[in-house]
C-alpha cells in the first residue's frame, strides 16, 4: 500500500507540473486562449500570469495529494485501501477542475489587461497563411503500419493463447487490489480468456483515429516567416506521429503482457504487473514531456534563432469568437473537422461539424463496450 501511495503522490505532482507549464509550450500568440499581438507576447504581465499558473498548479497538486499519506496512519488496512482508492479518483477530478478554474482566471485577467491597455487586433493587419503542399510534404507514420502493428500484436497474443489453452488453470484472476492480492477470480471460458484481447481489438480503430485526427488537423502557420513556420509544423507532426506509434505499440504489448500474466503466471505475484506498468508510465510520460518541451505547440519552439525578432505590424487573425473559453472550437464556416488546440498541445474538434459528434459518440461507445465486456466476465 505504501508503494501505491507514493506512486499516486508522485503522479499527482507530475500532472501538476505538466499542467502548470502548459502556457510555456502553447502558442505564443494565444496564451490562455487569448490572441495577443506579437508586440505584447513577452510583456512582463503575460509572463507573470504564466509563472503564477505554474506555481498554483504545482502547489494545488501537492495539497490535493497530501491526504493520501494521512490515510496510511490508520490501522485497518482494508479501510485504508478502500478510502484511498475512492479519494484518488475524486481527487483526480478535483484537480482537473481546479486547474481549469485557474486557466479561466488567468484568461479573464489577460482579457481585462488587453482591454485596459487598449490592445486590439486590427483586421487589416491580421493574416492567415496556408501551405498548399503541406500534407503532400508531411512525412509521418503510414496508416497501414499503424494498424498492422496493432493487429500483429493481437494475432500473436490470440495464437499463443490458443496454442497453450490447455495449460490455463480452471480459474484465474483478472484483478488485483493495492496489496497485490487477486480480488476477482473467474472461470476458464473462451469469453473470459479472450476478454482482454477483445478490448485490444476495440482499441485498434480508436488509436488509429486518434493518430489520423492529429495528422489531418488543419495547419496553423504563423503569418511571419511562413516557410519556417511550415517547416516547424511538419517536424512537430512527424515527431508526435512516431510518438503515437510508440504509445500504441507499448499499450498493446502491456495489455498482452497482463493477459499472459493473468492466465499463466498469476501465482508469481502481482509484482510482475507493477514491473511492467511502471516502466511503461515512465517511458510514455518522459517521452511526451521531452517532445512537448522540444517542439512546443505546432513546433513553434524549433529554430527560434532563425526567426529573429517578431514584426510588430503582423499578427494572426483573431478567431476568438469561435473558441468557447479558448477550449472548444465551433465554426460552421470552417470545413475542417480537426484543428490545432488554442491552448496546449495537439488537436481538437470543430464541434460545428457532424463528424466531430460522430467521433464523440464512437468514443462513448468504446467506453460503454469496455464496461459491458468487463461485466460479461463471470
Amino acid at each position: 500500500m505504501l508503494i501505491f501511495s507514493w506512486f499516486m503522490v508522485i503522479l499527482f505532482l507530475i500532472i501538476g507540473v505538466v499542467n502548470g507549464i502548459t502556457p510555456y509550450y502553447s502558442r505564443l500568440s494565444t496564451p490562455f486562449g487569448v490572441t495577443v499581438p506579437t508586440s505584447h507576447q513577452k510583456d512582463p504581465y503575460v509572463l507573470k500570469l504564466k509563472k503564477a499558473y505554474l506555481y498554483q498548479n504545482v502547489i494545488g497538486s501537492i495539497l490535493i495529494a497530501a491526504p493520501i499519506f494521512f490515510f496510511l496512519l490508520w490501522d485497518d488496512e482494508e479501510k485504508v485501501e478502500m478510502v484511498t482508492s475512492i479519494y484518488v479518483t475524486v481527487a483526480m477530478f478535483a484537480f482537473i477542475f481546479l486547474s481549469f478554474l485557474l486557466y479561466l482566471q488567468k484568461r479573464k485577467q489577460l482579457r481585462s489587461w488587453k482591454e485596459a491597455n487598449g490592445i486590439r487586433i486590427e483586421a487589416k493587419k491580421a493574416k492567415i497563411v496556408i501551405d498548399t503542399a503541406y500534407q503532400k510534404d508531411l512525412k509521418v507514420v503510414s496508416h497501414s503500419i499503424f494498424v498492422s502493428a496493432q493487429l500483429f500484436i493481437l494475432l500473436v497474443t490470440v495464437a499463443v493463447t490458443l496454442y497453450f489453452y490447455d495449460l490455463i488453470p480452471d480459474r484465474f484472476p483478472v484483478h488485483w487490489n493495492s496489496s497485490n492480492e487477486p480480488d476477482r477470480i473467474v472461470d476458464k471460458t473462451y469469453v473470459n480468456v479472450f476478454m482482454l484481447p477483445a478490448i485490444q481489438l476495440l482499441m485498434v480503430p480508436m488509436m488509429f483515429f486518434s493518430h489520423y485526427s492529429f495528422i489531418k488537423s488543419k495547419q496553423k502557420i504563423s503569418p511571419y516567416l511562413s516557410d519556417l513556420s511550415s517547416k516547424q509544423s511538419k517536424l512537430f507532426r512527424q515527431a508526435w506521429s512516431y510518438y503515437f506509434l510508440v504509445v500504441t505499440v507499448m499499450t498493446q504489448l502491456l495489455l498482452s503482457g497482463i493477459h499472459f500474466f493473468s492466465l499463466f503466471f498469476a501465482d508469481k505475484g502481482a509484482q510482475w504487473i507493477i514491473g511492467m506498468t511502471i516502466p511503461f508510465v515512465v517511458i510514455i510520460v518522459g517521452y511526451s514531456v521531452y517532445l512537448t518541451w522540444k517542439y512546443g505547440q505546432g513546433g513553434e519552439k524549433l529554430f527560434l534563432n532563425e526567426a529573429g525578432e517578431l514584426p510588430d505590424e503582423v499578427t494572426e487573425a483573431d478567431e476568438e469568437r469561435y473558441w468557447k473559453w479558448g477550449v472548444w472550437y465551433y465554426n460552421p464556416e470552417d470545413p475542417s473537422i480537426f484543428v490545432e488546440k488554442r491552448f496546449g498541445i495537439g488537436s481538437t474538434l470543430n464541434m460545428a461539424r457532424w463528424q466531430s459528434w460522430a467521433f464523440v459518440a464512437g468514443l462513448l461507445a468504446f467506453v460503454v463496450l469496455t464496461i459491458v465486456l468487463s461485466f460479461a466476465m463471470e
